[in-house]
This record gives C-alpha cells, structure tokens and sequence, in this order.
C-alpha cells in the first residue's frame, strides 16, 4: 500500500519547510531509515530519514520550494503502484510556494508518462499561467507586456528577461518612441556590459530572520544607550589568561571577556535579564547569552547556557564549539537565550546598533576597540576604547535600569578583577 510522505516538523519553531535536495529520485528503493531528503528548516538544513521503505514512485514538491508542514511531499510504496490513487485517497494536493524560483510545483513524471511539449508562442502550464522569472515577470508588469504573447526561451520554454527585452525592441510602441525622442543619457547606458540584476530566492533561515526581526522592530519600542570603555586593563587580563593556558585549552578573545562581564552585570540587574510576555514581564533566574554568528544564509544566535556561572575560559571553549558547530551546518537549538550580544569589532565596526532578538528585552551591540586619545588625571594618554550601544524594550527596561546595567558592565571590563570578586 503506497504511503505519503508529508513535510515533517523538524524544529519547534518551523512553520513550514522548503527541499533542499532529493537525495533518492524516483524509481530508487528506500530503505527504512536511509536519507531520503534534505529539508531547510527555520534554523539549518536537515537529512530526513524515510520512516517506511519502498519505492519512490512520485515526487510532489521539487528542490528549492516551500510547503506547508504536514503537507505531501512524496509517495512511497510498490513498484507500478499507482501513486495518484494513494493521493486521491489521502485527500489531495500540497500547499506550496516555489521560494523564489518563479515556477509552479512541477511533479516527477511516471516511467512511462511522455514527455509533455511545450507550445511555440508561449511558455504555459497546464493552467494558462504563462511560466515565467519573477525578474521577467516584474518587467512584463512594468512595462505593460502580455507575457501570453511572447516566446519563452528559457528552460521548458520559460519566458525570461531577454524574451522580454526583445519584446520591448520589437514592439509598435517602442519604435515609434526610439523614432520621436532624441537620444538621451539614461542609466543602462552606465551599466557594465553583460551585466543583470539577480533575483536572490529567500532560504527557510533568512525568511524567519526577516519576520523575526522586522515584527521586533515594529512591536519592541526601542531605544538605545552607548557607553565608550577603556579596555587596556581588559585587554592586558586576556594576554595573561592566554599566556597560562595548558595545551588544548581554547584562546580567550576580547567577546568572550564582554560575554563573561555581561553575564555577570545581567546577575547584578536581573530587570535586564527579562522579557515582555504580552500581559507581564518575565526576569530569568539565570542569564544564557546568545551570541550572534554570521553565517552565508543569514544570523544566527546560538546560545551559552548558564553563563553568569563560567569563567571567561569556559565561555570560551563554548563559545568556540558553537561557532564551529554553525559553520559545520549541525542542528543547534537556538531557543533559550535571555540576553544577546551581537560582536562586529572584528570587521573594524566602531559603534552601531542591532535589533533585539524577541522575546528578550534587550541586545549589546559590541564595536572594535580603538586607539582613542584620552584624558586621564589632566593628561591625555592613548587607551583602547570600546564603544557598546544597548538596544532595549521599553515596555522592559526603563533608561534608569538600562544606563545602571551599562555602569556596572563598564566596571567589570574596566577592572576585570571585579568580575572575580
């Protein structure tokens, strides 16, 4: 008996899931348990084992589109099955979006199904939807085109930008303006030849990223407070602590001292160390920093649980494993974090602000530290000074609680022995 294969809930978050790659195609047994498929989540891409063995009679969502969870993705079952009998019974079709690629979902045909033509005028799905990029289409919309009347030269007779433009070159419209209008500067004269606009298709991570993100900045009222600080004394702690290290144990950098002094001022002011929960606020007993990492597909937070209670080199060995982890491509769960410190002095940033990562209530945007002239005792000296701007919820954090948290935090990086007292 043929079995549906549905998109599965790979994350606790994951509202919906794009394919990555089929790693089986149709036709192949499948084991129990052999990798069947490749599915971006929310979070990271994950291997999905088949849960029955058999034969892969039929894909129904292709690489590189969405659909929602529980959908059909793929029948299983017998060799000469009949895998579209299995979908009437199951109750039908799939939710999808093709992320970005610009063509409906396309169904891996039977063995012995024929090739289907594709019509010499125009491009068009068994629908009448005319198959087109999305770049091509923006053009067709623009400029007023009927993409039914152009001849699509593109994969399986896709309409694409070039059938446009030479749509353009040959129409009525556009004669008759290139006739009446002088020749004037315009921009694609300043392009550089060859040269397109691309079309970049959203992954599963940076959708998330963007909802995520844009609903904090609209919801959290922010506001935001900077601090500069001396980090010479900081800086001369970690020469040391590094300087001492037995083999095997993992440098210590200048973030993993900021998390550390961070953890331990979010101890001291817990009203920072809390989030808006809609009909009250919740503080957290204890402080798990999430640390933002930059990765090809977008930001990520993972997370250093129990941080108020490591020593500097502990947070770093952590915040090491997690790094490579990411980069790796593993499957972390980045829920949990109570308060994010987003790093980018290592690209030379000397002050910026970030968005808060919802639910917490606040984030520290950390820039380089830099050689800063400044007065000490009535005399102007050099210092690596480190400016660090706090966003904060105001339904969270008042100014009072935000600017006390950014003293203490400056007295711990000022005077690192504090942080130990």
């Amino acid at each position: 008996m043929a079995i549906i294969i549905e998109m599965p809930k790979l994350s606790d978050t994951m509202e919906e899931g794009a394919i990555a790659s089929w790693q089986k195609k149709v036709g192949d047994f499948v084991e129990e348990g052999d990798v069947l498929v490749e599915i971006e989540t929310d979070k990271a891409t994950m291997e999905y084992e088949s849960p029955e063995e058999g034969t892969l009679l039929k894909i129904l969502v292709e690489g590189g589109s969405r659909c929602d969870l529980n959908a059909p993705i793929a029948v299983l079952g017998e060799e000469g099955e009949d895998a579209d009998e299995a979908l009437k019974e199951h109750g039908g079709g799939t939710s999808v979006s093709a992320g970005g690629h610009g063509d409906s979902v396309k169904e891996v045909p039977k063995k012995d199904d024929s090739p289907k033509a594709v019509p010499q005028s125009a491009a068009s799905t068994s629908g009448g939807k005319v198959k087109a990029s999305p770049l091509a289409r923006k053009m067709a919309e623009k400029k007023g085109i009927d993409l039914q009347s152009v001849k699509g030269t593109g994969p399986n007779g896709r309409v694409i930008k070039r059938d446009l433009e030479g749509a353009l070159d040959s129409s009525p419209v556009a004669a008759t303006s290139s006739k009446s209008q002088a020749p004037s500067t315009s921009a694609a004269s300043f392009a550089a030849p060859g040269a397109e606009d691309r079309v970049i298709s959203l992954s599963m991570m940076r959708s998330t990223i963007a909802k995520r993100l844009g609903e904090a900045k609209i919801s959290a009222p922010h506001f935001y407070l900077t601090r500069s600080i001396n980090m010479d004394q900081a800086m001369a702690w970690r020469k040391e602590v590094n300087g001492s290290l037995a083999e095997g144990e993992s440098k210590v950098s200048v973030n993993d001292i900021v998390i550390m002094a961070a953890a331990k001022a979010l101890a001291h002011h817990p009203q920072v160390n809390a989030s808006w929960r809609g009909d009250h606020i919740l503080e957290y007993g204890n402080v798990h920093i999430s640390m933002a990492v930059a990765t090809e597909k977008g930001l990520v937070t993972p997370v250093i649980t129990n941080t108020n209670g490591r020593g500097v080199k502990s947070i770093a060995a952590e915040a090491k494993s997690l790094v490579s982890k990411v980069k790796n491509g593993e499957n972390l769960d980045y829920s949990g974090g109570t308060f994010t410190i987003s790093n980018l002095g290592m690209f030379g940033i000397e002050e910026f602000t970030a968005i808060i990562n919802p639910p917490q209530g606040a984030i520290l945007a950390v820039g380089a530290a830099v050689p800063t002239p400044v007065v000490v005792n009535g005399e102007v000296q050099v210092a690596a000074m480190m400016k660090v701007t706090l966003s904060c919820d105001h339904r969270v954090i008042d100014g009072a609680v935000g600017a006390k948290f950014l003293q203490t935090l400056v007295k711990f990086l000022e005077t690192p022995i504090n942080m130990l007292t």
